[in-house]
């Protein structure tokens, strides 16, 4: 997932037109809060810099914009990797209500219900463990309608959880989810390597237990036939969590035509200009003798 160049905004405000500056630096200033113009909330191109400035602290309601929307989906992922899972919560229950599920599309709703649905299952712990898997089967059965395989296969799993006792299920939590990685990362044992370091230098040993359960489960799965396709997987598709690359319309400055840099060229002078070149060509032709082409036929 890009994200826009935060260190060149001093020199790109120099740089541009007075009207495009005040643009800009209207755009900074919603970032305090979430608060643009509608005009420049439509504006796509501005997307990854808006989402690049703009770091909202809480729930932040989908249904104002498109743009809003995706922040909140991109939150609310984040929230689940990183294991602030109460917080992630109350982010994804705002896709969740009427206004919501019946204005946002349908791609953005299925990626919504798995955060739910995930959520759900690594919170399926204690007395209430049992109504938590029922509401992940819920969620999850949802977004299987445009969610294709992955979702598929979740809602396979939920139900496998929900079928098997308590005391034999294996841990349902995504393992990469649980190293703040994204599924299926690439230089994951990197990471935990790395992790355990850190830990051990902290002398934190719950957190270096949670990193070699979580580092066991990888290598686990990936000595069986269906992989990580074991575990739990988000988002769905990651192209729909992708902010748009468009070129800003509002910080464009207007074209103008380049001055022109040639002399004008009369159609005399060009008929001078290719007479002289036909005999340049012809004196050519007279005084270069003849080659065989080696790649035609043999006589």
């Amino acid at each position: 997932m890009g994200e826009a160049q935060l260190s060149s905004l001093d020199a790109l405000d120099t740089a541009l037109p007075r009207a495009q500056q005040i643009e800009l630096r209207n755009l900074k200033s919603g970032a305090l809060n979430g608060q643009w113009a509608m005009e420049t909330v439509r504006d796509e191109g501005l997307w990854k810099l808006m989402a690049a400035l703009w770091q909202p602290t809480e729930t932040v309601d989908p249904t104002r914009s498109g743009f809003h929307a995706l922040v909140a989906l991109r939150r609310a992922y984040d929230l689940t990797r990183s294991g602030e899972l109460d917080a992630a919560d109350n982010q994804v229950d705002a896709f969740l209500r009427s206004r919501a599920v019946t204005s946002l599309p349908a791609e953005m709703m299925s990626e919504a219900y798995t955060v739910a649905a995930y959520v759900a299952v690594a919170t399926a712990v204690g007395a209430g463990g049992s109504e938590k898997l029922a509401l992940a089967e819920e969620h999850a059965r949802k977004a299987t309608e445009v969610g294709g395989a992955v979702a598929e296969r979740n809602l396979a799993l939920v139900r496998t959880w929900r079928e098997t006792p308590r005391n034999q299920r294996e841990p349902m939590t995504n393992p990469f989810l649980e190293l703040g990685l994204d599924h299926g990362a690439e230089g994951w044992d990197r990471h935990c390597r790395d992790l355990f370091r850190q830990y051990a230098q902290a002398g934190d040993q719950t957190s270096q237990s949670r990193v070699n359960r979580a580092q066991g489960r990888i290598e686990e799965a990936l000595r069986h036939d269906s992989g990580l396709d074991v575990f739990f997987r988000l988002p769905l598709a990651e192209a729909r969590y992708e902010l748009p690359d468009a070129v800003p319309r509002q910080l464009v400055p207007p074209l103008e035509p380049l001055a022109r840099r040639t002399t004008f060229t009369s159609g005399a002078e060009l008929e001078i200009m290719r007479a002289r070149a036909a005999v340049e060509l012809l004196d050519d032709f007279r005084s270069t003798a003849p080659h065989l082409d080696r790649h035609g036929h043999s006589r």
